[in-house]
C-alpha cells in the first residue's frame, strides 16, 4: 500500500514537474497549427520544436483539463522560458502571432498586395493571382473574374504567411457584413449584377470625395449623367488608367493628353460605368452608392482644397459662371 501511494505521488510529482518546467531553449520557436489537427499531432509537433519536454504528458493534461478539441489554429511563438501548462493556455486562448494589419478605404488590389507582402503576410503576385482567380470569385458569388471592389477596407489581423486564397476569402466576408448593415432591406432586392454596378459606382466616389457629406452628391452626379447618357468624365477612372494598367506612379496633375488615354476604363472616352471597380470602396462611398442624393446636379469639382468641399452645378452655363472649368473639357 505504501509502494503504490508512493508510487502515485512520484507520478503525481512528475506530472507536475513536466508541466511547469520548460524545456531548455535560447530561442522562441515557432509552431504552426493546421485546422483541424489532432491533439496528438500538436503535442508531438511542440515537443518536436522543444517547447514541452513530454508530448504524452501535455496531451494527458489537456485531456484532463477538457480542451482536448480547444486548440486554435494558427502560427504560434513560444518564448524559451514558457513553461507547458502557459504554452496549452495560449493554444486554448488561440494568443497566435497574427499581425495588426489596417487596409485604408479606396486602395486598388495591387496597393492593398503591396500592404500585405510589406507586413509579410503574403507575397503580392500570390495575393493577386488569389484576386484575380475566376474560379474563386465564382465561390464568393462575385460576377466578374476578380475581387476588385469587394476586398473590403477595414482593420485585419493576419499571420505572416497566410494564404492568399483565404486573405481575400475573408475580405470579401467583411464586404458581405458592412453591405448588410449598410444596404438593409435593400440587399434583398439587388441581384449579384445590380450589386456590381453599385460597387463599380462606390468605387468612382471613393476617388473622388474629400469630406463624407460630399459623397451622396458625387453619386447623384454619375447617376444623373448615367440617365443622360453622358460620359461620366471621372479623373479617378483615368488616374487608374495610369497607374493601374500603364504602371505610372500616381499623377499630382491630370493633363489633357490623359483624358485622351484609349482603355475601356476612361470614363473620358467611353460612356457608362467602366468595366470593373477602379478602388476598393469603403462604408461612406458604398452608402453613397447605394443611396445617392436626390439632385439635378451634372458638373462637381473641387472647391476648396484645404476643406475638401466640392462645388456643384446644374448646368454648363452655371459651371461657367461660377468660375469653375467643367470635368472634361
Amino acid at each position: 500500500m505504501q509502494i503504490s501511494l508512493l508510487s502515485i505521488g512520484l507520478l503525481v510529482m512528475a506530472f507536475s514537474i513536466l508541466m511547469v518546467v520548460a524545456p531548455f531553449r535560447r530561442a522562441p520557436a515557432e509552431v504552426k497549427i493546421k485546422n483541424g489537427a489532432t491533439l496528438s499531432s500538436v503535442s508531438r509537433d511542440l515537443r518536436a520544436a522543444n517547447v514541452i519536454p513530454s508530448s504524452k504528458i501535455f496531451a494527458l493534461y489537456m485531456r484532463l483539463a477538457g480542451a482536448e478539441r480547444a486548440i486554435k489554429p494558427g502560427t504560434y511563438r513560444f518564448e524559451p522560458s514558457l513553461p507547458p501548462y502557459e504554452v496549452a493556455r495560449k493554444l486554448i486562448r488561440g494568443d497566435t502571432i497574427a499581425l495588426k494589419v489596417m487596409i485604408p478605404e479606396g486602395r486598388t488590389a495591387r496597393q492593398i498586395a503591396q500592404i500585405l507582402e510589406s507586413q509579410k503576410i503574403v507575397d503580392a503576385s500570390a495575393f493577386l493571382a488569389a484576386v484575380n482567380d475566376p474560379v474563386l470569385t465564382e465561390k464568393l458569388g462575385i460576377p466578374a473574374k476578380s475581387s476588385e471592389g469587394y476586398l473590403f477596407p477595414d482593420t485585419y489581423f493576419f499571420e505572416p504567411g497566410s494564404d492568399a486564397e483565404q486573405i481575400v476569402v475573408q475580405m470579401v466576408a467583411n464586404f458581405r457584413a458592412a453591405m448588410k448593415k449598410i444596404a438593409g432591406e435593400m440587399q434583398n432586392t439587388l441581384n449579384a449584377q445590380a450589386l456590381y454596378e453599385k460597387v463599380i459606382l462606390a468605387s468612382m466616389v471613393e476617388r473622388e470625395y474629400r469630406v463624407p457629406e460630399d459623397a451622396p452628391l458625387i453619386a447623384s452626379v454619375f447617376v444623373n449623367r448615367l440617365s443622360k447618357n453622358m460620359p461620366l468624365q471621372s479623373c479617378a477612372t483615368v488616374v487608374y488608367v495610369l497607374t493601374e494598367h500603364l504602371g505610372r506612379p500616381h499623377p499630382s496633375i491630370v493633363y489633357y493628353n490623359d483624358l485622351r488615354v484609349k482603355d475601356p476604363y476612361n470614363t473620358y472616352l467611353n460612356r457608362g460605368l467602366p468595366p470593373g471597380p477602379i478602388s476598393n470602396p469603403g462604408e461612406v462611398s458604398l452608402k453613397a452608392a447605394l443611396f445617392p442624393s436626390k439632385t439635378d446636379f451634372l458638373y462637381f469639382r473641387l472647391d476648396d482644397s484645404s476643406s475638401g468641399k466640392h462645388r456643384f452645378s446644374r448646368t454648363l452655363q452655371e459651371h461657367n459662371e461660377a468660375g469653375i472649368i467643367p470635368k472634361g473639357l
